[in-house]
């Protein structure tokens, strides 16, 4: 199965969250904001690592990463979250699929070639992400979550002190036990459950929209 992840593939540049309120709604306000392009740096990665894993040229990622980038630009300001779980990140794999099959077509334009076919099922891939209850689909929806999610998580970083954000770290991103972390830090079982709610809570407020469901993937376990 073909991953989304594209952390390995490309770094971040750091930025900084410039309102306390929804990103997704401050960006929605202007193309030309401070937080339409805290928006456009979250995204472009995982964009364009999702276009160059479905038989796009190499040559032609970027092209159609700011195709699709442009395209949300335009559409944002009318894009209303429908309450349903998922809304943005469905609307952005629509648009996005959408610019991958204009490409394809022009491409069997100009020579005979056949759109990305997975080889395990015999369909279009494509195809694929469009059925919500793919497989495909399901590893879309998680991985743009945890991605958004951790890219979210280091915008905010600053907003804490060192031992606040590794104890969070520890405890929510590395999946150590809240006993461990407090008998080695001295920190009481209870002030890091706080601490926890804390951080989740900062990123409800930013990444409101983006995400709807705020629950990481611990990347390993540490101590239990």
């Amino acid at each position: 199965m073909r991953s989304f992840h594209t952390q390995s593939r490309l770094k971040f540049q750091p930025v900084a969250v410039d309102t306390p309120k929804s990103l997704l709604l401050r960006a929605k306000s202007s193309a030309e904001s401070e937080s339409w392009f805290t928006l456009f740096r979250i995204y472009e990665p995982l964009i364009a690592g999702w276009i160059a894993r479905n038989g796009v040229e190499e040559s032609a990622v970027s092209d159609i990463t700011q195709d699709v980038l442009h395209a949300v630009s335009v559409e944002l300001p009318k894009f209303e979250h429908n309450g349903k779980t998922g809304a943005f990140r469905n609307w952005l794999k629509q648009i996005s699929i959408n610019r991958c099959r204009r490409y394809w077509d022009s491409k069997k334009r100009q020579v005979k070639l056949s759109p990305q076919i997975d080889r395990e099922t015999g369909t279009d891939i494509l195809d694929q992400l469009e059925d919500p209850k793919s497989e495909l689909s399901q590893q879309w929806n998680s991985e743009h979550d945890q991605f958004v999610l951790r890219r979210v998580l280091e915008l905010t970083r600053s907003e804490f002190d060192a031992k606040t954000f590794d104890v969070f770290s520890r405890n929510t991103l590395q999946g150590e036990s809240p006993q461990s972390i407090s008998v080695e830090t001295g920190i009481s079982v209870g002030q890091i459950y706080k601490i926890k709610h804390r951080v989740l809570q900062r990123l409800r407020e930013i990444a409101d929209g983006l995400v709807d469901e705020f629950q990481f993937h611990p990347k390993r376990s540490r101590k239990t």
